[in-house]
């Protein structure tokens, strides 16, 4: 297969020609690699975009390293595309948009306009695989190459091989989103996809360390109240290994391994040993990992998100709500997002259903055709 021919972007030079790409184009496809699996705190990499069959590759790191020694903020570095990639008044085709999304913003306060998301579309549609690779080879035919996809996006040169695979990324998009907008008209569910697009275009970034985050660590119920403080202690320390040694927190200790630790409370290198720690881990962290495990106090963690109290009529909404989702996804053999997005059905549990206007990702057309069933079943009983 012959490559495609693209346009590669390295400095603020080129980018006013890609600008005026956009300009012209009826459709831009987009996508992005970060290099999230190598590093304490990622950065967006590359950026693809096919607009309107004109292929480019921004390299966005050394725009970004270009910024920095010139004391630009990361906001700056893209300027020239902010406009014409903020446009909402044509389509910009995302595969599971939500990181993209995201990414663009934090590193380059750039909000993506117009976002249609193919990912949701085959979802929305019932297609069993949603993955980029399999609706490719559903819609082209063609079997994408599967080597990078733990590749590290910030090595430079990058290899012939990755390039190509991030190219694919927008070269299929296109013929994929066409052939899903066909099927999601015939599906009667314009309305619905839209609104879920809104939403992913509206995602934020929740990124940064949270000194809670450990009560999300698989297990941590199975924990006694006395562990706790050990976890706690030892999870912060992570990330500070972490950030200095530039590498995710999961990379230094995975979050297995130090719930084994905090269980066990080794106060020696013998009981690290046979906890599974690595000899260069031992000999590198080994004794500071120890005192902190010794200095724990009893009652030293941060406390539990609080969630919000479920009112007893709320229970018995929301259980009546999930039977008739369930029941009427079955009846239109559609997906339970098609028929009740959850952050409609939350709404209708916490607030009821006399202002269906206000609720999230509802929409004229589910209103339309359940608006009087969604007050029934929130209706006081």
């Amino acid at each position: 297969m012959t490559d495609p021919a693209f346009t590669w972007i390295a400095d603020a030079a080129g980018l006013p020609a890609l600008a005026a790409a956009l300009a012209a184009a009826p459709w831009v496809a987009l996508d992005s690699e970060a290099n999230s699996m190598f590093v304490y705190r990622e950065q967006v990499c590359l950026l693809q975009i096919n607009a309107g069959g004109a292929l480019f590759v921004v390299d966005t790191l050394a725009l970004l390293r270009a910024g920095a020694e010139a004391g630009q903020p990361g906001a700056a570095v893209l300027a020239a595309l902010k406009p014409e990639l903020e446009r909402s008044n044509r389509p910009l085709y995302v595969h599971g948009g939500e990181y993209d999304v995201g990414c663009l913003k934090r590193d380059f306060a750039i909000t993506l306009g117009g976002v249609w998301d193919s990912q949701q579309a085959a979802s929305f549609l019932g297609w069993e695989r949603t993955g980029y690779g399999a609706v490719v080879e559903k819609v082209c035919g063609v079997a994408l190459a599967k080597a990078f996809t733990q590749y590290d996006w910030a090595t430079r040169p990058l290899d012939p091989g990755a390039l190509r695979y991030a190219i694919d990324d927008v070269v299929y998009l296109p013929r994929v989103c066409d052939e899903l907008r066909a099927a999601i008209t015939a599906a009667d569910l314009e309305d619905e996809l839209a609104l879920a697009n809104q939403a992913v275009s509206g995602t934020g970034w929740s990124g940064g360390f949270d000194p809670a985050g450990f009560w999300r660590i698989k297990g941590v119920r199975d924990l006694n109240a006395g562990t706790l403080p050990v976890l706690a202690a030892l999870y912060t320390w992570r990330d500070g290994i972490a950030q200095l040694a530039n590498q995710p927190p999961g990379r230094i200790i995975n979050n297995e391994l130090l719930l084994a630790i905090a269980r066990n409370a080794p106060t020696n290198f013998q009981l690290l040993k046979r906890l599974g720690l690595r000899a260069w881990f031992m000999s590198a962290h080994g004794e500071a990992m120890m005192e902190v495990v010794r200095g724990v106090r009893a009652g030293e963690v941060p406390p539990r998100p609080r969630q919000r109290e479920v009112l007893p009529i709320e229970e018995e909404r929301e259980t009546r709500l999930k039977d008739w989702r369930r029941s009427e996804s079955e009846r239109r053999k559609a997906p339970l997002q098609v028929v009740l997005p959850a952050k409609a059905l939350e709404h209708l549990k916490q607030h009821g259903a006399g202002d269906l206007a206000a609720v999230p990702q509802l929409g004229a057309h589910r209103t339309a055709l359940y608006g009087a069933k969604l007050r029934e079943l929130c209706a006081d009983r």
